[in-house]
């Protein structure tokens, strides 16, 4: 279990929890680490939905939370972490479609969520993320057409979208 206990190093600018046998869910309080620059949750056995308090972490540059299982959504409030440059969800049960706030994190280069179940279609506002370098969305249950906005994403260096359902042509 993550200690409620870690919530009171309000200082504290990066944590690195990953390759535990962390169980549980992320104490709420977790919203008080309003300094966090670095977040590294991956590779526990933590449950439970993502809190909506981490949408606080402002300074926040880059939050791996994946191999984890992790239910629900990705809460809107993503769109306020503004400094990421690296999102890393995957391998996780996550579920709904992906909130359309993702484009407004223009500073992301890294962005990972495969192996979950999201559904819907890839939100065209993705293509609002120019400096965008990585994008690994397979093995989910995203369906539709691929938005012609991802060819704005200009220093995309590698676009994983295999075994989805996406249909149609290829955006030209």
């Amino acid at each position: 279990t993550i200690p409620w206990e870690l919530s009171l190093l309000v200082d504290l600018q990066g944590l690195n929890l990953g390759k535990n046998a962390l169980k549980g869910s992320i104490p709420t309080e977790f919203g008080d680490l309003e300094n966090l620059d670095f977040l590294h949750l991956a590779t526990n056995v933590l449950t439970g939905t993502i809190p909506t308090e981490m949408q606080q972490f402002t300074l926040l540059n880059h939050l791996d939370m994946s191999g984890n299982e992790f239910e629900g959504t990705i809460a809107s409030g993503i769109g306020r972490l503004t400094g990421l440059t690296e999102l890393r969800l995957y391998n996780n049960s996550l579920t709904g479609s992906l909130p359309t706030e993702l484009g407004l994190l223009s500073t992301l280069t890294y962005l990972s969520l495969y192996k979950n179940s999201f559904t819907g279609t890839l939100p065209t506002e993705l293509g609002q993320l120019l400096k965008l370098q990585n994008l690994f969305a397979y093995s989910n249950q995203f369906k539709g057409t691929l938005p012609t906005e991802i060819g704005k994403c200009t220093d995309l260096k590698i676009l994983s979208l295999y075994d989805n359902t996406f249909s149609g042509t290829l955006p030209t």
